[in-house]
This record gives structure tokens, sequence and C-alpha cells, in this order.
């Protein structure tokens, strides 16, 4: 997920999601990667936030992504 024009330059996306048999994972930004690769589980919800440039994660920022 990623924001385009000029919010872009204002603000990051933040984003999380909720996988199956894991929980929230943490918080991925601006086209990061988010979820699970290879584990068959499926993405229960999605939680999104803007936050102005240079201004922290609404979050934890581990673990926002699991491969197998």
């Amino acid at each position: 997920m990623k924001l385009t024009g000029q919010v872009a330059n204002e603000y990051d996306v933040y984003y999380r999601v909720h996988c199956q048999n894991f929980g929230w994972l943490g918080w991925a930004k601006n086209g990061e990667s988010s979820g699970s690769e290879g584990y068959s589980r499926r993405l229960e919800a999605i939680q999104i936030c803007l936050v102005p440039k240079g201004q922290k994660a609404p979050g934890n920022t581990n673990n926002a992504f699991y491969k197998k």
C-alpha cells in the first residue's frame, strides 16, 4: 500500500494486518510487505493509519511480514 500525489509528500501510510494463528503483526509502511507468505494463513483484518512525515510509527514495526 502506498500513497501517491501531494499527500505522499506529507504523510506516511502505516498498515498492519491480523493474520490467522499469528494475530496482529507489526506496522509496515509505504509499500513494505505485510502479512505472511507460504503459511496458507488468511488475513482477517487490516488497520491503516496516516502519519505526518518524520513522526513515529503508531506502534511496533517488528515482524510485519513472515515468509516460510
